[in-house]
């Protein structure tokens, strides 16, 4: 696998999440629907994280796709193990992961509030833990990089504050709060 397919898949699919926000959005007439019961001060709050994960997500792209080279990204390789040139194929799981979870997200939060279930719940649950594993899951990929790489403390600070958002503020604080 090439480093273009995943660059491809990122930029093809990353704008279809912002067009299924944007249905979500207009599914109902009220979409702070979409808060549950998290409470208004705190909404205020997570919402400029949105931007500062944005940031994130761009930073961790850049050196992916444009500051580091075809052989740079295939040789990441997790803590845990050695380099075996199967980077891109690891990338590219991340972000199928992150990226397919964060498309249906607003979509399955759509149809349980249309219609409560305890499988509508279980799958919400499922996309954010999901996509929240994903974007830490880019630190891990990284760090073994760190000094080898240039910029990658940038990729790594850049999955930091992606999994900010979806880790704490999505998969923790929204689920416990949204009102299950």
């Amino acid at each position: 696998m090439k480093r273009a397919t995943v660059f491809w898949f990122a930029n093809i699919i990353g704008p279809l999440i912002l067009v299924s926000y944007w249905r979500g959005v207009q599914a109902f007439d009220d979409p702070s629907v979409y808060w549950g019961e998290v409470p208004t001060s705190m909404q205020s709050l997570i919402v400029p994280w949105m931007f500062v994960a944005a940031a994130g997500y761009l930073l961790m792209m850049h050196r992916f796709f444009m500051a580091w080279t075809e052989e740079d990204v295939a040789s990441l390789h997790w803590p845990w193990s050695s380099n075996d040139g199967r980077g891109v194929q690891r990338l590219m799981m991340l972000y199928a992961a992150f990226l397919l979870c964060s498309l249906v997200w607003i979509d399955l939060t759509r149809m349980y509030i249309e219609g409560p279930s305890t499988a509508g719940m279980i799958a919400i649950v499922a996309v954010l833990w999901t996509a929240g594993a994903a974007s830490v899951g880019f630190a891990v990929l990284v760090w073994p990089a760190r000094e080898r790489l240039e910029g990658a403390t940038l990729a790594v600070a850049g999955s930091v504050m992606l999994s900010i958002q979806c880790t704490w503020w999505d998969a923790l604080y929204w689920v416990m709060n949204f009102g299950f």
